[in-house]
């Protein structure tokens, strides 16, 4: 990216379309594998924005395809940059005097320890932003600055646990083990003073802004000599002590804004299995008026018997300080060892056979039945999960949240001026939510709608709990939980029903719907998603003190009053189909502050032009600040200064950072990644329009040959999945361990196509039909490719997608279908195993859209899948699947094979062992890329087939070649 293309909106310098046209005219190498390594890509920005809260530095992440990445920090004022190899997570310190980042190891070193089984220890690198001096600190598991900036904690890695020689069941010992425990330094940064703790298990700084200081520390030992909470001043060195036991401690959290520390302390019973917990809490830290408080519920005849306080759910508090709020749950009490029986064989009668003859049982012994209870008491019981179809979770799912699950607690609430405790949740399924600024909190009940909810369609009752009682107020019940949410102040619940955005104000319970009268929609009316409640464009948030909501409508945002007098629309998108949206640039802000300039992202939702503009607080126009023909996101701004940082990239221009002041105008670009592409061949991006085969206006992205010759019919590859237009400016370096890769296939010669695919409910398959055809027959009329050399692919979704092409049409040469979906009829019986859901919800309220259960549409589900089309295909087709897909069982890929093998169709199945839905292992990857390219060239291209495409590779020619290799590499 070069600072002059950063033009006013609208325009384009004759000079650039002149340089741009003999660039592409230029004939130049084109990329090669070997060239790959060195590619970058503009990684995540460190520190929330990547830039110094006094906006004089930035820190950004490369990456490159050879891993070998880096961490850059650069003096704005100057450019001047200090590189960091395998830098991560940049952060500064508020006063903007340090950067603080861990240092990785290179990929090679990572799978050497791997290999060992040896852990992978990260090291904590400083930067002294004043003098340039950098310093390392070994075997750092995390750190954190003090939120004055003055001083930064630094957690050791934990020593490796020695396993136990008879360990109990874990059960059982779970909650009696002590803590982990690491090494902590705090290290005060003007003097380089360091201060050690040992056994330190938890520690947080002090939540107050630019002035916190103080560090609570948790401390456990093995043999809880000196367990404890300390507080210590790095400023002063000086250390307290604010309680100590042999008790373990827990849930450190200090209230905002303030000197007040809660805690919980464990105590033990020995009729019960785990502790429950005693709250304190301290008020005014360090401060005259420090008083401490203690809650202990085993002294509290109101607290309800059976239950505990929990230490898994931090303690929180109210904004006011008034309310410590903890988590309660059941109290289980420990089981009576039984005793095990041992069960005395009779004495054999002279009548009975000896053990070991005659001829064995030909049934039952009738006996058997009248044995006593005692001797059938079985030592070891049988391993098998019963599943039952009242389950309201599915065994999969049960087993994967069975942690979660055993961490359910009820809301309670310990008010602090008079010590007393009321309990807020009534139920395990339902979340209580306490109210900023209110008495109040809101329940969100879905135990009612629990089936539903596993099958895609989640409801709730919403109710308001008083918190000095614990009294309910039923609101609203059957409700998408997903879209309630309170204002900021807590004075407003907003929710969605029946089309519309409605409030309640928790003061006066008027219910208002906000949005009736307004000449607009706020619901998604587009959307394919096969729901009954289209989905909402959005709510970015409230304005000051809880005043207006602001809503989204297709393009535009608008400004309603909460208790719905006044609705005003603060943006123009609609006329130029513009899409506004709003840019939150301090994540510590509650409100959208209408006093203050408000930034807003803007894209062309034709033309794929993005770029940012801003409301000021008058009723002034929306002012357009930069508008682009490329992509252009990111936007950040420092904490403390008007300095604004925004990415540009298209896909032949390699993401850049610009820098600016708040009219975003004479940016400066401070980053030039991958700066050799010049001297590479690359393509150039186009788009696209088309209609579908029912006559909805769709677009798509054309990727064209690197070298690209006019009048010249090239082959193309066409990469589908959903809507994919508005990637069009998406930059894509070039990469083996990525299968799909644009830039590669353009490298190679072929033009690509993602073309936007519109779908229709119960019809997944004959919507991508419906869409993608047009597709390739409008570039097709275009002369630019050669209609018998167009092949599709892709990957999970997008490789139901292409085997479905491939089965249904003759539009292609060749396809590849990665992870996919191609029994809809088999599929809905199974699982998305690494969610535990069952295939019933995502089938019908997911990607599949097919709405209705299977035996509801049958012949839906059978015309809609790829398999039950097999037996008429007549496109090559390269399946790829993982034996551990965890998202799509691979028996779908299966199961199209040998179908294909009986109706004698040319399909050949790649199956990579342990691998999961997308490929994680560096060999494998490359291996996969490899093999479409070799599929596509020939097919596509005229290349000599591979052997394995012709022949396949039989199991044993395979592990000889394993073998070799693997002494070959034992050799080298």
């Amino acid at each position: 990216m070069r600072t002059t293309d950063i033009v006013a909106p609208g325009l384009i310098t004759i000079a650039i379309l002149v340089a741009a046209t003999i660039v592409r005219a230029e004939i130049k190498p084109a990329i090669t594998p070997t060239d790959y390594g060195q590619w970058e890509t503009l990684g995540t920005l460190g520190s929330r924005s990547g830039l110094s809260p006094n906006g004089q530095w930035l820190a950004y992440h490369i990456n490159r395809a050879n891993q070998s990445n880096e961490l850059r920090i650069v003096r704005l004022e100057n450019t001047n940059t200090t590189v960091i190899a395998f830098g991560e997570q940049p952060v500064f310190s508020t006063d903007s005097h340090w950067a603080a980042y861990r240092i990785g190891v290179s990929e090679e070193e990572r799978e050497k320890l791997r290999k060992d089984k040896k852990p992978i220890r990260t090291r904590l690198g400083l930067l002294n932003l004043e003098t340039g001096e950098k310093t390392a600190v070994d075997s750092v598991e995390s750190f954190t600055f003090s939120p004055s900036g003055s001083s930064i904690a630094i957690r050791r890695f934990a020593p490796e646990q020695t396993p136990r020689p008879d360990p109990a069941p874990p059960a059982q010992t779970a909650a009696r083990e002590t803590p982990r425990s690491a090494t902590v330094i705090v290290r005060h940064l003007a003097s380089g003073r360091d201060t050690t703790f040992g056994n330190v298990s938890e520690f947080v700084w002090q939540d107050l802004p630019e002035r916190g200081r103080l560090l609570a520390m948790a401390i456990a030992t093995e043999d809880k000599i000196g367990n404890g909470i300390q507080l210590f001043d790095p400023d002063t060195a000086t250390l307290r002590v604010l309680d100590s036991s042999s008790a373990v401690y827990s849930g450190l959290t200090w209230r905002k804004d303030s000197a007040d520390l809660v805690a919980l302390r464990s105590k033990e019973d020995d009729r019960y299995e785990e502790p429950t917990q005693v709250a304190l809490a301290w008020t005014h830290v360090g401060q005259g008026l420090e008083a401490k408080r203690t809650y202990d519920p085993t002294s509290d005849s109101r607290y309800p018997s059976g239950m505990r306080i929990v230490s898994f759910r931090k303690p929180s508090w109210s904004h006011d300080g008034a309310i410590v709020f903890f988590g309660i749950s059941k109290w289980e009490p420990k089981e009576t060892p039984r005793k095990k029986t041992t069960v005395t064989k009779p004495e054999t009668s002279s009548s009975t056979p000896a053990p070991d003859s005659g001829p064995p049982s030909s049934g039952p012994d009738p006996k058997a039945d009248k044995a006593s209870p005692q001797s059938q008491i079985q030592d070891d019981p049988a391993d098998v999960d019963v599943w039952h179809t009242g389950d309201v979770d599915v065994m999969p799912k049960q087993k994967l949240s069975a942690g979660r699950d055993r961490q359910r607690s009820l809301l309670a609430a310990w008010h602090l001026g008079d010590g007393r405790f009321v309990q807020l949740g009534k139920d395990f399924t339902e979340q209580v939510t306490p109210l900023k600024h209110q008495k109040l909190s809101f329940a969100l009940n879905w135990s009612p709608y629990a089936m539903d909810r596993s099958i895609g369609r989640p409801a709730a009752d919403l109710s308001l709990v008083d918190i000095t009682n614990g009294e309910r107020t039923a609101i609203k019940n059957q409700l998408e939980d997903r879209y309630v949410r309170a204002s900021p102040g807590g004075r407003y619940l907003l929710y969605l029903a029946d089309n519309h955005w409605w409030t309640i104000d928790t003061t006066t319970r008027t219910v208002t719907n906000l949005t009736h009268q307004l000449p607009t929609s706020f619901i998604d009316w587009e959307s394919d998603r096969t729901i009954k409640q289209k989905p909402p464009y959005g709510v970015p948030g409230w304005t000051t003190n809880d005043h207006a909501v602001i809503l989204y409508d297709k393009f535009d945002l608008w400004e309603v009053a909460a208790n719905g007098s006044r609705a005003v629309r603060l943006t123009e998108g609609a006329s130029e189909e513009i899409r506004y949206r709003y840019v939150p640039l301090d994540p510590d802000q509650e409100w959208i502050d209408r006093e203050k300039p408000v930034y807003l992202s803007l894209f062309g939702i034709w033309t794929k032009r993005s770029g940012y503009a801003r409301l000021m607080p008058s009723a002034s126009p929306v002012e357009r600040l930069v508008c682009l023909d490329k992509a252009v996101d990111s936007m950040s701004k420092a904490k403390k200064a008007d300095i604004y940082a925004y990415v540009v990239q298209g896909f032949d221009d390699s993401p850049d950072l610009f820098i600016a002041g708040p009219d975003l105008k004479e940016p400066k670009q401070v980053t030039a990644t991958n700066p050799f592409q010049c001297q590479f061949a690359w393509g150039h991006s186009e788009l696209m329009e088309y209609k579908s085969d029912p006559g909805e206006r769709l677009q798509g992205s054309l990727f064209y040959p690197a070298n690209y010759e006019p009048g010249r019919k090239y082959p193309m590859v066409v990469y589908v999945y959903e809507r994919l237009s508005d990637w069009i400016h998406s930059y894509h370096g070039p990469s083996e361990r990525d299968p799909y890769n644009s830039t590669v296939f353009t490298s190679l010669g072929f033009f690509v196509l993602q073309p936007d695919i519109a779908f229709r409910p119960r019809e997944p398959g004959l919507s991508v039909v419906e869409c993608v055809g047009p597709a390739v027959k409008k570039v097709c009329e275009m002369g630019l490719v050669d209609p018998k050399n167009v092949g599709v692919v892709g990957h999970s979704w997008g490789g139901f997608d292409a085997s479905f092409l491939a089965a249904q049409t003759e539009l292609f040469a060749a396809a590849v279908a990665g992870a996919p979906i191609t029994d809809l009829v088999s599929n809905y019986g199974n699982h998305h195993w690494n969610s535990g859901i069952a295939e019933t919800d995502h089938i019908e309220t997911g990607q599949q859209r097919m709405e209705v259960p299977l035996w509801e549409d049958l012949s839906a589900y059978i015309r809609n899948s790829a398999l039950f089309h097999i037996h008429k295909m007549k496109t090559p087709l390269l399946v790829e699947v993982g034996d551990n897909d965890g998202t799509v069982f691979w028996h779908q890929g299966v199961e199209l094979y040998n179908v294909a093998r009986r109706a004698e169709k040319n399909v050949v199945l790649l199956v990579y062992p342990g691998e999961d839905h997308g490929l994680r292992k560096k060999p494998n990857q490359i291996d996969y890329h490899r093999r479409i390219v070799e599929w596509f060239g020939h097919y596509l291209k005229g290349e000599p087939a591979k052997p394995w495409i012709t022949s396949g590779v039989p199991y044993l020619d395979r592990q000889q070649e394993l073998k070799r290799l693997k002494a070959k590499t034992e050799k080298n």
